[in-house]
């Protein structure tokens, strides 16, 4: 698949599920300084240095809000979460945590403690692989003005349920259509 392609449905995933569902509050207004990059690198050194690289373009752009990193080639679940533990080990090891926070999303997300069938693995499942990096200041600072932060996971999962599993993945299915 071409990388305008996988930008198109996870933009189109973000801008339906996330923004359309409210399933991140803040997410809308920084629609705009949101930046999507397609990490193509099939070994795990190339595809954290993508990463880091990453963070050094958002350390040199201060408009960019927000960047999306898409990993098509880490669809296998288990080897995502490799990536992903990989990932948060480099920005520990690169003094970058407290500068910077990764989000995970991926086809096939379980949460440990639901049902294998359960819609609440809808509100984090996107189109493919994706690290979101998120500046740790922004954060911090939409959360101080946000009431009751703590209860946005709880939020979204009783939505992602009250929709159902049927209606989360044609949802779902809809952003890969593209």
């Amino acid at each position: 698949m071409n990388e305008q392609k996988l930008i198109s449905q996870t933009r189109h995933w973000v801008e339906t599920v996330v923004v359309g569902l409210n399933f991140c509050p803040f997410a809308k207004k920084e629609l705009a300084n949101t930046r999507y990059l397609v990490c193509g690198h099939e070994r795990m050194v190339r595809a954290i240095e993508a990463l880091l690289d990453e963070c050094d373009y958002l350390d040199a752009h201060p408009e960019i809000a927000t960047s999306l990193l898409i990993y098509p080639q880490f669809d296998d679940y288990e080897q995502y979460l490799v990536l992903l533990e990989e990932a948060n080990r480099s920005l520990d090891n690169n003094q970058l945590r407290g500068t910077y926070q990764l989000a995970s999303f991926h086809p096939q997300y379980c949460f440990a403690d639901e049902p294998a069938d359960s819609a609440a693995h809808y509100t984090n499942r996107a189109p493919h692989p994706v690290l979101h990096l998120l500046r740790e200041a922004s954060i911090e600072q939409v959360l101080a003005r946000f009431r009751e932060p703590e209860a946005i996971p709880e939020r979204n999962i009783a939505t992602a349920k009250k929709l159902g599993a049927e209606a989360m993945q044609a949802l779902l299915a809809t952003c890969r259509q593209l």
